[in-house]
C-alpha cells in the first residue's frame, strides 16, 4: 500500500485510540527494522538521529543492534529529542549506546535524521549534516524516508537529500519513492509492516500479481469467446503505429481484430493478414467488446468524425496518442486515456515538471474529474480508476523508452478489455495491461541489449512471460 504523510499521521492516531500508544508503535517499528537489518556481528554503526518521532526510531534500533553485540554510536547533531515518546526511547537507549559529538568512522550508517514530517528543502545545521552524510562512502540505511526527501511530492526538492544504499519504509510506501525526482534517492526499498490495519486506496503492483490465468485457453472456447475489437489509427505520416498495435492485441489473444486505417497505410496490411481492415472513413457499426483509438493519428477533420462515431458506443473505450485532447474525455462506456507526462501536460494545462512532481495527485484528481479510467506512463507507471483508487506498477522495463511501445500497451490494453465482456477479469484490466507490457519488455530485454530491443520485440515477448 501506498501512504500520504497524512495518511500515516491518521494511522497512528487511529491506532493510539484503538489502544496501541505511540511509544509502543515506535518500538515495534524499529524493533522490526533493527531485525532486517543483515550485518556482520562485528560491524560498527553509527545512527544519526533528529529531533522528532523518525530520531526516536533511530534512538530504538541503536539501542536493539547493542543488544545484538555491535558496536553502535548515537549522534544527535540537531538536539535533543522534541518528542515525549523520542525523548522516553532516548533515555533509555542512552545506558546501552555510546553518544557522540562527532560522528567518526564506521561500518555502517543509519538515517534516522527526519520522517514524513518534513516540508520543503531542509535549511541550516540540518543541510550541513546531510551534506556530510551524502559525502561518506559508507552503506547509509534510511529509516521510512531519505532525510531531505518530502512524502508526498517533489514540489520543491532541491537534491539535497540523503541518498540512501536502501530504505526500511514504515507500514507502507510513500509517494515520493515512485516520483521522477526523489526516487533514486531511496535505494532499494523495503516494506516493514508495523501490524497496523491497511486503509490506502492505492497499490503497489509486482510480478506477483500479473494474472496468469490470462493465458489459459477453455478447449470448448471459440474466437468469440475473446472478444471482438476495433483498433482506429494512423495518418499520411504515421502508419505504422496502428499495425504495432494491431499485432500485440493478437498477440496478447484477442479473439478477433478489426483495423480502421487511411489508404496511405494500406500497403501494411499484407504484414498482418491476420486482422480485418477498413478504411476510417467508413467504420462498421459493428458491436465490438471493446475500441481502441488514438495510435498514429493527428488532430484534424477525421479524428472528429471517427470520434462521434464511437463515443455514443456503450463497450469499453481506450483512447491513445494522437486522439487524446480535451475533447474526447466523454463516451457511453467506460474510457481509458494512455498518456505519457507530456501528454496529460495538454490536457491538463500543467508543466510536465509539475506532473511529475506530484504524479500521484494529478494523475488522481484528472480520473476523478472527469469519470475516466488512467494510465498515465513512466518509470512507475500509474493507473488509476474513476473513483481516485490506482496502483502503481514497479516492474521495471528500461527497453520501453523507445517508440512505438506506447501503441504495443494500447494493443494490449484492447485485448484484455475485449474479452471482459465474456470472461469476468479477476483483476483490473489496465493493470494487467501495464505488467504484462512491462514483463514482456524486461523479458526480450534478457535476450538482446535493452537498447536494442525494439516495439516489435516486446510483441513477440508478450507469449513468453
Amino acid at each position: 500500500m501506498i501512504y500520504t504523510a497524512k495518511e500515516i499521521r491518521q494511522a497512528d492516531e487511529t491506532a493510539a485510540r484503538q489502544g496501541m500508544p505511540e511509544d509502543v508503535l515506535m518500538e515495534r517499528a524499529a524493533s522490526a527494522v533493527a531485525s532486517r537489518l543483515a550485518v556482520p556481528p562485528s560491524a560498527s554503526i553509527l545512527v544519526v538521529c533528529g529531533t522528532g518521532n523518525n530520531g526516536g526510531d533511530g534512538w530504538v534500533v541503536a539501542r536493539e543492534l547493542v543488544q545484538r553485540g555491535h558496536d553502535v554510536f548515537v549522534w544527535t547533531p540537531l538536539g535533543e529529542p522534541k518528542s515525549r515518546t523520542a525523548a522516553a526511547h532516548a533515555a533509555y537507549a542512552r545506558r546501552f549506546v555510546t553518544v557522540v559529538s562527532d560522528p567518526r568512522p564506521t561500518d555502517l550508517i543509519i538515517d534516522a535524521l527526519f520522517g514524513i514530517g518534513l516540508k520543503g528543502p531542509v535549511t541550516g545545521q540540518a543541510r550541513t549534516v546531510i551534506s556530510w552524510l551524502q559525502s561518506q562512502d559508507t552503506p547509509i540505511i534510511s529509516i521510512d524516508i531519505p532525510s531531505g526527501v518530502t512524502s508526498d511530492t517533489a514540489s520543491g526538492f532541491d537534491g539535497h537529500a540523503v541518498k540512501a544504499t536502501a530504505t526500511y519504509t514504515l507500514h507502507g510506501y510513500k509517494r515520493s519513492a515512485f516520483l521522477p525526482k526523489t526516487a533514486p534517492y531511496y535505494g532499494k526499498v523495503e516494506r516493514v509492516d508495523i501490524g497496523l490495519p491497511h486503509t490506502s486506496s492505492w497499490r503497489v503492483l509486482t510480478a506477483d500479481d500479473f494474472d496468469e490465468t490470462l493465458f489459459w485457453r477453455d478447449p470448448f472456447s471459440h474466437k468469440a469467446t475473446y472478444g471482438h475489437g476495433l483498433l482506429i489509427g494512423g495518418s499520411a505520416h504515421l502508419i505504422g503505429a496502428p499495425f504495432l498495435a494491431a499485432k500485440a492485441s493478437l498477440r496478447t489473444g484477442i479473439g478477433l481484430l478489426d483495423v480502421a486505417i487511411p489508404d496511405a497505410a494500406s500497403p501494411l496490411k499484407a504484414t498482418l493478414p491476420e486482422a480485418m481492415y477498413y478504411c476510417i472513413e467508413a467504420i462498421p457499426e459493428t458491436d465490438y467488446a471493446a475500441t481502441a483509438i488514438g495510435p498514429g493519428m493527428t488532430e484534424g477533420g477525421t479524428l472528429e468524425r471517427v470520434w462521434e462515431s464511437v463515443r455514443s458506443r456503450e463497450s469499453p473505450l481506450i483512447v491513445d496518442a494522437g486522439a487524446l485532447t480535451t475533447r474526447h474525455l466523454e463516451a457511453s462506456g467506460p474510457v481509458t486515456l494512455t498518456p505519457h507526462p507530456g501528454e496529460l501536460a495538454r490536457l491538463t494545462g500543467k508543466t510536465v515538471e509539475a506532473i511529475e512532481a506530484d504524479r500521484f495527485e494529478v494523475a488522481r484528481q484528472f480520473a476523478m474529474k472527469h469519470g475516466v479510467h488512467l494510465i498515465l506512463k513512466g518509470t512507475y507507471t500509474l493507473i488509476v480508476s474513476p473513483d481516485g483508487s490506482g496502483a502503481v506498477n514497479t516492474v521495471e522495463a528500461p527497453a520501453l523508452a523507445k517508440g512505438g511501445s506506447g501503441d504495443v500497451l494500447t494493443g494490449i490494453a484492447l485485448a484484455l478489455w475485449a474479452r471482459s465482456r465474456r470472461i469476468e477479469p479477476r483483476n483490473n484490466p489496465n493493470e494487467q495491461a501495464v505488467l504484462w507490457h512491462a514483463l514482456a519488455a524486461k523479458r526480450a530485454g534478457e535476450t538482446i541489449h535493452p537498447a536494442s530491443v525494439l516495439a516489435s520485440d516486446v510483441i513477440e515477448a508478450i507469449g513468453c512471460i
